[in-house]
């Protein structure tokens, strides 16, 4: 009877690990949608600086005051572009995430930056782009807020 009682538990212990491993791989495909759908907004967002006559100089760099999505010059400006693509406003649109907190962590991130490059710019800047993808993903909007701390 005890051996039935073991092999039960672990039969539902098998069966809880099942579970969370199909829970974890579900979170990993969501995971991976997000990344891939914030991958297109950057590169998107990059594209539309570009255009208007930016150099980008650097992407992703990190370091342990967070992350710069984009890194771009412009004329004699440094410029420091935050990028958050949404699909969903559940939590807030994405110009809502630009907060004191994360404006504080940005002017260390920038600091770091010059100090660890080659880099000299009489300016910096700090520039967002948010983009708004409908639910089917086939469409997206593009809203610039350049010099979105106002340190320009």
């Amino acid at each position: 009877m005890t051996t039935k009682t073991k092999t039960a538990s672990t039969a539902a212990t098998n069966s809880e690990v099942v579970k969370q491993n199909a829970a974890e791989k579900q979170s990993s495909a969501r995971g991976n949608k997000r990344q891939q759908m914030g991958r297109r907004g950057e590169d998107a967002a990059c594209e539309f600086l570009v255009r208007r006559g930016m150099k980008i100089i650097d992407r992703n760099w990190k370091c342990g005051y967070g992350e710069a999505d984009i890194i771009a010059t412009e004329g004699k400006t440094l410029v420091f572009c935050e990028v958050r693509t949404k699909s969903n406003f559940g939590k807030g649109s994405p110009a809502e995430s630009i907060t004191y907190k994360k404006r504080e962590r940005y002017y260390k991130l920038i600091h770091v930056y010059r100090s660890r490059t080659a880099i000299r710019h009489n300016s910096v800047r700090f520039d967002f782009i948010g983009i708004y993808v409908n639910k089917d993903r086939q469409k997206a909007r593009l809203h610039y807020i350049r010099n979105a701390y106002g340190n320009d």
